[in-house]
């Protein structure tokens, strides 16, 4: 018999709401009793930095000129710049997980992204070489988190099509990133303070040649629909599963609303 998981509809809406969602998902895994995974965009655009990445790299005047978002969110990793990109979360209780590691349950995940984005026509793939993190952080690229491709994220031809991040909770385990569609987010580096033009442009550059994005690979943008089924069809393939649609309990969605100004750091600067 197949395991179910609960599918939540794929939505439209700022950073604060979405970050908040992740984390009620995240609280209430094993309340709910199954893994939840939802598929999801972001408007207006917006920029993310992990749980413990400093606000100060950041133009925050800059941003909210240019009508972009700014939250943190409740995982670690580096900044990212959500624009032209699909983005997953998958919340798992802890008896689903165990004592698995944290790279395991990347690896699980990523099988499924990669089955569905070959579904698409991507030849993706799961990265296998360990990076040495404590180095690559050390180097002026590292306040992004598409500098570099970690084992067992996706990958085509050595370039990073897909940034995940992850963090471990008492009640299990929430995993989100993004699936890049377009080449919007090597303009991270325009946004962040104190840094020269050159330096931006060659920081930009740098991150449009380490990354992969799908309406390049294919030569069209498919609708966010094709990906979503595409997505859906690769995980239930990749890991055995049935997605079952579902929607928040009443639980989820008042934390949801409780916490949406705390992930906010332009309300909160």
């Amino acid at each position: 018999m197949q395991a179910s998981w609960r599918w939540l509809p794929d939505q439209i809406a700022n950073g604060a709401t979405h970050m908040a969602m992740d984390q009620a998902i995240a609280t209430h895994a094993d309340h709910v009793g199954c893994p939840t995974f939802r598929l999801y965009q972001w408007t207006p655009y917006c920029i993310s930095l992990g749980y413990h990445q400093n606000t100060d790299i950041l133009d925050l005047s800059c941003c909210k000129r240019e009508g972009l978002d700014v939250v943190r969110r409740p995982t670690g990793g580096r900044a990212v710049f959500h624009s032209e990109e699909w983005t997953y979360t998958v919340a798992f209780p802890k008896r689903w997980v165990g004592t698995e590691k944290p790279e395991s349950v990347y690896q699980m995940i990523s099988q499924g992204l990669v089955q569905g984005l070959n579904r698409l026509g991507i030849p993706a793939k799961m990265e296998k070489r360990p990076l040495d993190l404590h180095t690559h952080y050390k180097s002026e690229l590292a306040s992004s988190c598409f500098s570099a491709a970690a084992k067992y994220e996706v990958v085509v031809e050595g370039k990073k099509l897909v940034g995940s991040a992850q963090r471990k909770y008492s009640c299990g385990i929430l995993q989100h990133g993004s699936i890049l569609t377009g080449e919007t987010h090597a303009q991270l580096p325009f946004y962040f303070k104190d840094i020269d033009t050159s330096k931006r442009e060659r920081m930009a550059k740098i991150l449009t040649d380490k990354t992969a994005c799908v309406q390049s690979l294919l030569g069209r943008l498919p609708k966010f629909q094709e990906g979503v089924e595409a997505i859906r069809w690769g995980m239930e393939e990749a890991l055995g599963i049935r997605m079952e649609n579902g929607e928040l309990s009443e639980e989820e969605k008042s934390m949801m609303l409780d916490l949406r100004s705390e992930f906010s750091i332009l309300e909160n600067n």
